[in-house]
């Protein structure tokens, strides 16, 4: 425990020690009142002055201004900044202040001219709480009987597993919803990929774990609430879990929502800093965002926000397939005379050239769509065979190939049109 010092006995006895040298040394006087040796000498300065006891005892900044305090021009400077961004939580607000201003270089005559000073994260709130400002994070006390959620142990490996979600919010504040596909590690929280579409859908997922895969690699294990995107009541794989089983994933489900916390209080963290970012940078639509959300923000957010792995072996794999195999949707479909039909449209398969490959009729083939272009092809004994659209199935009667010539003589009249 740290002894108080007692600046009234150390004035008394220096006033004993200047009228008998012997009576005290400042050794002694230090270890009865715990004051520096420096400090008793400073103090004995000011007795030898003929200060009283009052004037030794006030301290010299007593009644002055400090000169860390804000000036007017500063407050005002930070007035003027704060109504740029009406919602924004306090630390985001002090890390805008020092990256866009203090620490920024072509800013340094505005930081000479208003005198910004480094400001602490306590000093910013104080000064929120002084202007009447309210952050999406000053929230009230938790009730006594509000229930706790344990954090689980994160992972110890990066890569081992990887949580995912999708969340929709206003993200730039025009009052359209769209959702953000998020995935983060769970042992760093790093932000590892993220896609924005209308809704949540499985395009925007198969667009995030394209990212992720060509960045980091394929990952152990998804952990996914039950959306049907990712689970089915039968228990057979969905479209996106075949996918995913195609490279070896796992899939885990979680039970609540408090089950995936780490990407929960990401969702949150994105929805209060993320708005503010966009007009920050000047991202001007949905499409600029991917792009700049997966090549430059996830890296500025795991600069704050993320950890070391307990163990610094990753766990992702390197990716061993072409991915536009893996991307694609499957069904099973059955040859007749050639062609298939799948939605509105018959399809023939064809080789490089353009013409029919010939596969026997009744025969099951594995239909792939790709989940980006829409193309659709057939995967053969480990082979891509690219189909082409021969008719709509609403003009049947009047466009069936009935043997391969017929086929032919029908994609050259296609290719014509």
């Amino acid at each position: 425990m740290k002894e108080k010092k007692n600046k009234e006995l150390a004035i008394r006895l220096l006033r004993e020690k200047l009228s008998n040298e012997m009576l005290w040394t400042y050794e002694e006087i230090s270890n009865l009142t715990h004051l520096s040796k420096s400090s008793l000498i400073r103090i004995m300065k000011a007795i030898l002055e003929k200060k009283d006891t009052v004037s030794i005892l006030l301290h010299g900044n007593a009644g002055k201004k400090s000169h860390k305090a804000a000036s007017d021009q500063e407050i005002n400077f930070i007035r003027n900044l704060k109504l740029q961004y009406p919602v924004i939580t306090i630390a985001q607000f002090r890390d805008i202040f020092i990256e866009d201003f203090y620490m920024n270089p072509i800013k340094q005559d505005i930081v000479s001219s208003f005198g910004l000073h480094l400001r602490s994260l306590s000093w910013f709130r104080n000064l929120f709480i002084t202007e009447g400002w309210s952050s999406p994070h000053m929230r009230p006390a938790l009730k006594t009987n509000h229930s706790i959620h344990l954090m689980r142990v994160p992972s110890a490996k990066s890569g081992f597993l990887v949580q995912i979600d999708g969340t929709p919010f206003d993200w730039f504040g025009n009052g359209e919803m769209w959702t953000l596909h998020l995935a983060v590690d769970d042992a760093t929280s790093d932000v590892l990929s993220g896609y924005f579409m209308p809704t949540e859908r499985q395009l925007g997922y198969c667009h995030m774990m394209k990212y992720l895969f060509e960045e980091y690699g394929v990952p152990s294990t998804l952990y996914s609430d039950r959306h049907t995107i990712f689970h089915n009541k039968t228990g057979e794989l969905t479209q996106f879990g075949q996918m995913m089983n195609d490279l070896g994933i796992r899939m885990i489900f979680a039970g609540s929502p408090q089950a995936k916390g780490r990407i929960e209080r990401y969702n949150g963290t994105c929805q209060s800093r993320l708005p503010n970012d966009i007009k920050r940078f000047g991202i001007k639509d949905y499409d600029e965002l991917n792009v700049w959300f997966n090549t430059t923000y996830r890296k500025y957010l795991n600069q704050k926000f993320a950890r070391n792995p307990i163990d610094p072996h990753s766990a992702f794999m390197p990716i061993e397939v072409n991915l536009s195999e893996i991307f694609t949707l499957r069904y099973i479909r059955k040859i007749n005379n050639g062609i298939f039909s799948f939605q509105k449209n018959y399809y023939a398969p064809v080789d490089d050239d353009g013409k029919p490959y010939f596969i026997k009729s009744n025969t099951e083939v594995n239909v792939r769509i790709d989940v980006f272009t829409e193309e659709v092809f057939i995967i053969r004994y480990g082979k891509v065979i690219h189909c082409k659209i021969v008719s709509s199935r609403t003009y049947r009667q009047t466009s069936t190939a009935e043997n391969q010539k017929e086929l032919s003589l029908l994609l050259h009249e296609e290719d014509e049109d």
